[in-house]
Formats: C-alpha cells, sequence, structure tokens
C-alpha cells in the first residue's frame, strides 16, 4: 500500500513538473538585426541618436504584437567611429548572431566598409548615416534613404545662385577630398564659377587656425561646408575671433543641434541642410508618430533630427519585415524592400524598386535664429 501511494506520489510530482511545458505555448523567434555605430568617440551622439530612433518604433512595433508575432531586436556594437572596427562588428553580426539585416551605420569610412561586407553576405544593409556617392551606385543589397550628399550639395548651390552669390569657398574634410572637392567644383562650373576657397579640415581635430586664416583672407560670400561637428565648430569660432563673418552652409552629417547649443549666439544665420522634416513639426503624420513613441521609449530625450532619421530607417524596415512574411530570409527582405514601390510612411515617401534602392530624396534647408531655434 505504502509503496502504492509513493509511486502514485511520485507520478503526481512528474505530472505537475510536465503540465508547464505541455501546455506552454513556444515564442517565435526574435526577429534580429545588427548595427555597427559610434557610441563613444567624437561621433557617439551620431550613433545613439540614430539607435534611439531605431529603438523607439521598434519598441512600439512590438508593444503591437511585433510582427507576424515576432518581436524585433535591434543588437548595436560600438566602433567608436572604427573603420577596422566596423568591418569586425559587421562580420561578428552577420556571421555569429546571423541578423537578417544591417542597419544605421555612421559614417563614410563605417558605413562603406559595413556595405562592402554585407554585401558579399547578401545582407541587406538599410539606411546609412552618410551621404558618400559610394554608397549610390546600385547594389542589390544596400538601401539609403536619406538623400545624398551630391543632391544636398547641388540643391544648396543652385539656390545660391538663383539668390546672385557667385564667391562661394567649401570646407570638406581630408579623407574625403579626393570625392567631394571635385564634387563642388563641378556642380560650381555649372554655373560657371569656381570655389573662392578650399579649407581642409580633419575629422577629429579643433585645431584650425591656419583654415580660419585662410577663411578670414578668402572672405567668401557663403562657405559650404560638408565635415563634422568638431573642425566646423572650432572653425565657426576661430573664423569669427578674427571677424569674418561668412555664413556657413553645413551639409546635414552634422549634430546640427548639439553645433547650435555649443556655439550659442555665433550660430545665428548658420544655414543647414536637412534630409528629414524638422522633428518638433505638427503637420506631418510620421513625424507627430516620431515624437509620440521617442517620448514613450526615452521620455528623458530631446528630439532631433538624427533621432529622427533612425526612426524613418526602422519605420521603412518595418514594412519591409511586414512584407518578407512571418519566416523571413534576407533575400526575402531585400525583395520585399524592392516591391515598397512609393511607399508612404506617413506625409513622408520612400521609393524602393527593383532597379532603385536609393529611398528619398528629400532635402530641406533650415536656418538659426537668434534663440538658435531653426526655421524654414
Amino acid at each position: 500500500m505504502r509503496l502504492n501511494a509513493i509511486c502514485k506520489l511520485g507520478w503526481l510530482i512528474s505530472a505537475m513538473l510536465l503540465w508547464p511545458a505541455a501546455g506552454a505555448v513556444a515564442q517565435p523567434r526574435a526577429l534580429v538585426l545588427g548595427q555597427s555605430a559610434a557610441l563613444t568617440g567624437s561621433q557617439a551622439q551620431f550613433g545613439k541618436d540614430i539607435r534611439d530612433g531605431a529603438l523607439a518604433a521598434f519598441e512600439q512595433v512590438n508593444q503591437s504584437g511585433g510582427i507576424h508575432g515576432r518581436r524585433v531586436e535591434l543588437m548595436t556594437l560600438d566602433d567608436a567611429g572604427n573603420e577596422a572596427k566596423a568591418k569586425e562588428n559587421s562580420e561578428h553580426l552577420i556571421a555569429d548572431h546571423k541578423v537578417l539585416a544591417l542597419l544605421g551605420y555612421i559614417s563614410r569610412p563605417s558605413s562603406v566598409a559595413g556595405a562592402k561586407i554585407a554585401s558579399e553576405a547578401k545582407v541587406p544593409f538599410i539606411a546609412p548615416f552618410s551621404g558618400t556617392p559610394a554608397l549610390y551606385r546600385f547594389d542589390p543589397y544596400v538601401f539609403t534613404i536619406r538623400a545624398s550628399y551630391d543632391e544636398e550639395l547641388a540643391g544648396m548651390v543652385k539656390q545660391l545662385v538663383m539668390t546672385g552669390y557667385t564667391r562661394i569657398g567649401f570646407a570638406y574634410l581630408n579623407d574625403a577630398r579626393q570625392v567631394n572637392v571635385p564634387l563642388v567644383e563641378n556642380l560650381l562650373a555649372k554655373h560657371g564659377l569656381k570655389p573662392a576657397v578650399l579649407v581642409g579640415l580633419d575629422r577629429t581635430s579643433g585645431e584650425v587656425f591656419e583654415q580660419a586664416k585662410a577663411l578670414t583672407s578668402a572672405n567668401p560670400e557663403v562657405l559650404l561646408a560638408l565635415a563634422n561637428n568638431v573642425p566646423l565648430t572650432a572653425l565657426t569660432r576661430e573664423a569669427r575671433r578674427m571677424g569674418n563673418t561668412t555664413p556657413f552652409w553645413i551639409v546635414s552629417f552634422v549634430d546640427s543641434k548639439l553645433m547650435v547649443k555649443e556655439l550659442g549666439p555665433l550660430a545665428e544665420g548658420q544655414v543647414f541642410a536637412q534630409i528629414v522634416p524638422l522633428p518638433t513639426k505638427r503637420n506631418m503624420r510620421i513625424v507627430k508618430e516620431y515624437q509620440r513613441d521617442y517620448a514613450a521609449k526615452f521620455p528623458k530625450s530631446t528630439l532631433s533630427f538624427t533621432s529622427l532619421e533612425g526612426y524613418i530607417a526602422a519605420r521603412t524596415l518595418i514594412e519591409g519585415l511586414k512584407r518578407a512574411g512571418p519566416n523571413p530570409t534576407r533575400g526575402r527582405l531585400a525583395r520585399a524592400l524592392e516591391s515598397l514601390g512609393e511607399f508612404d510612411l506617413g506625409d513622408y515617401f520612400i521609393n524602393f524598386s527593383a532597379d532603385n534602392h536609393n529611398g528619398s530624396r528629400f532635402v530641406d534647408l533650415t536656418i538659426v535664429n537668434k534663440d538658435g531655434q531653426f526655421l524654414n
């Protein structure tokens, strides 16, 4: 009797232990995406903003049940703006973590390197934070969502010439000289003009005395600038200290919000090209949804052009994942993105097709007022 009771008790305990496992529903595997970005170093704010904008979009879709019932996860590895580290991270994300796609790389060197590795592995590479021409040559696995630097600069030159300016200078990064200087020279040549001055800057250095001296000596009516925050902020300060008042017209590869904050009153009159709408707009659906989702995910963070760009990138990818079906592969995702056609994200359009992977040509010009606000 006692042995029989013990056996029954053992059976009952075993059954109780097995019941949860038998009754539980296995959770679908997450859709894992990868990003290599600067989270430390001089470009860290770019990397954090692009990442956080994307995370806000992914959090919203996850809270709504995910995509075909599967959560979206973004794995971000820090490359500190270092090209070699970006390569290493890309290979690690693709080979070891089996990511479906790579998203939101920062800067020209890291983005070009990551795009090459992704293309060779047939992994979609989406929305690099760079408008360098190297990323705008058609590749089956590379998808951009921002206007290229060519398009930004062409729009700025056209606007300046139409307004009557003829003495236009250009500030550029030394490590991108062979691409960007000929680009601006060609754009000006179409209007019968030459650069009034060329100012080469080091990507990571604020030592700009000689550059400010050259700018002040030439004194162009306007200085076009395709460079990042560290040298451009220093150049503005040093040029103003020397008495130069040339307004800067700056391509979108800057953290414009940070630059205006650091320059204070010296930022008044600076013109910034933007490849997304003002993040404070209320009359565009995509911007209102960004404001809602970003505040929900990061209630203490402020809105920015860069985090809005990350949000738009993620929203574009989300639509691609939906179209790729419940069991997406890298190849299906690439073809799904191509199927978007002219897709309305919310009063903001992304246009992909089988022979066009440059999703947006949106360019806006904003000017900084005396209160440090962006106006357009």
